[in-house]
Order: structure tokens, then C-alpha cells, then sequence
């Protein structure tokens, strides 16, 4: 079989990408959320897995059409931008752990944070009070065009939106989308809640999201993909899955399953 096409040389240098993840505001942190690639043991390569997932808020609600009877239609959805993107790492010995947690500085009001999806509140992307690490959306795509171009493997849940979102083009063969992979063709998506309850027995986005408690579930459910259909078992298991969702009301009781 012949060996694939080397990667073409990235735009961005190393020394750039450097420079980007060893901010020093990232150092002065109250309480750090993440741990910047090592890039003497870690540097991004061909095939290296990351775990990631976005969050986003709002700069402008839906325009709505409201006809004669009342009844409103959405003719145009709201204006969204991205407010957090965070990257965990998917390989030994340091799997699991965030490596990138970057809030993106506002450049505009905030119309609504979408609290209860993304976790963000009001003054989180704000330079003058935020407690979090904030960097603007170019540095944040700059290092994503980076990890891209070295060829690194992105794991996540419903990446298109992310990826979007990020204005971003990952080569297909280096996404790994989970919402993909759990879902029959013609059937509903299944939710990450969902697959994290029903594969790992945990509980996850009870009040609200965390995108990097989000990233490190989805890396920790492509595992678990990996580990069925080492088994020869995953099919099987997801058509169990779309059984005991139906029959539940896709909710996984106390004590249900754990694969």
C-alpha cells in the first residue's frame, strides 16, 4: 500500500504557533484551566488526537416574520459568534488534559450569552473583568491552522458547526465526529448527554455546558468506540442503543447502562 502524500508545509511556523501558545497572560492565571503543549514531547504531528468543542453566544437575536393570523416565522436565525474554544489532548501520557482553553475577546455587544448551552456569562469575554484567559478569534484560528496543517486528528461532537464557527477547513480525514459515528442512517442524532450516560455512566451538562468537560467526554466516547469494535461488538450496541433510547424517552435511568 503506498504511503500518503506528505503534508504541505504550513503557513504558519512553528515559532509563530510557539509564540501564540506561551502567552504569558496564560501564566498568570488565578486558576488555570489548561497546560500548553510541550512542544519538545508534544509537538502537533501527523495523527496526534485532540479533543475539541466550542462554545458560542450571540450578537443578534432571530428575525422573526409575524403574519396576519399571528403565527411568527423565522426567517433568519440569530447572529452567532464563538465565545470558547477549548482543545484536550487524546493521547498517552498526558490524555485528557486541556491544552488550549481560549475565550474569544468580544468585538462587539453580546446580545445574549446562551448561558445555559455554552457556560458563558456576562463579563467572561470582557478584557476589563474576565477572570479566563482571553485572545482574539485570529489567534485562535492561527493555532487551529497550525495543529490542521501538522496533520493532527480533531475528535468532537458535531464539529461542522465548530469548524464554522472557527472559519476553518479541516481535511476530512482528520475529523472524527462522534455524532457521526453513534447514528444510524434516518434516525435521530444521538446527543453527547445521551452517549455519555448510556457508555460511561456519567452525568454530564446538568445546569450547563463546559466545553472542556464536553471535549474530554467525546475523546473518552471514541474510546469506548474504539474498545466495541475491537470487540466486533458496536453495531449491535448501537442498534441497543436506539432500542433503550426509544423505549426511555432517550434518557438513561440510575443504575441503566453502561457498556
Amino acid at each position: 500500500m503506498p504511503h500518503p502524500p506528505p503534508l504541505p508545509m504550513s503557513n504558519i511556523s512553528e515559532e509563530l504557533f510557539r509564540t501564540l501558545i506561551m502567552d504569558p497572560a496564560a501564566f498568570v492565571l488565578p486558576k488555570p484551566t489548561f497546560r500548553p503543549l510541550e512542544l519538545r514531547t508534544e509537538c502537533p504531528q501527523a495523527g496526534k488526537l485532540l479533543a475539541i468543542d466550542c462554545e458560542f453566544v450571540s450578537y443578534a437575536p432571530p428575525e422573526k416574520m409575524v403574519h396576519e393570523d399571528g403565527t411568527e416565522l423565522e426567517i433568519r436565525g440569530a447572529e452567532l459568534g464563538l465565545g470558547r474554544v477549548s482543545v484536550v489532548r487524546g493521547d498517552a501520557p498526558h490524555e485528557g488534559v486541556c491544552c488550549m482553553d481560549d475565550y474569544v475577546r468580544t468585538v462587539e455587544p453580546v446580545y445574549d450569552y446562551l448561558t445555559r448551552f455554552s457556560g458563558l456569562k456576562p463579563g467572561d469575554l470582557d478584557p476589563g473583568v474576565s477572570k479566563h484567559y482571553l485572545t482574539t478569534l485570529k489567534r485562535v484560528y492561527l493555532k487551529l491552522r497550525y495543529m490542521a496543517d501538522a496533520g493532527c486528528k480533531f475528535i468532537g461532537h458535531g464539529l461542522k458547526k465548530d469548524f464554522r464557527m472557527a472559519n476553518i477547513v479541516i481535511p476530512p480525514e482528520q475529523v472524527i465526529d462522534t455524532v457521526e459515528i453513534f447514528h444510524f442512517k434516518r434516525q435521530r442524532l444521538l446527543s453527547l448527554k445521551y452517549l455519555a450516560s448510556y457508555l460511561l455512566g456519567r452525568d454530564i451538562q446538568q445546569q450547563t455546558h463546559d466545553s472542556i468537560e464536553d471535549a474530554a467526554v467525546t475523546l473518552a466516547v471514541y474510546k469506548k468506540y474504539l474498545e466495541l469494535e475491537a470487540r466486533g461488538n458496536f453495531q449491535e450496541t448501537l442498534l441497543e442503543m436506539y432500542r433503550y433510547g426509544k423505549n426511555h424517552g432517550w434518557e438513561v435511568a440510575n443504575g441503566g447502562p453502561i457498556v
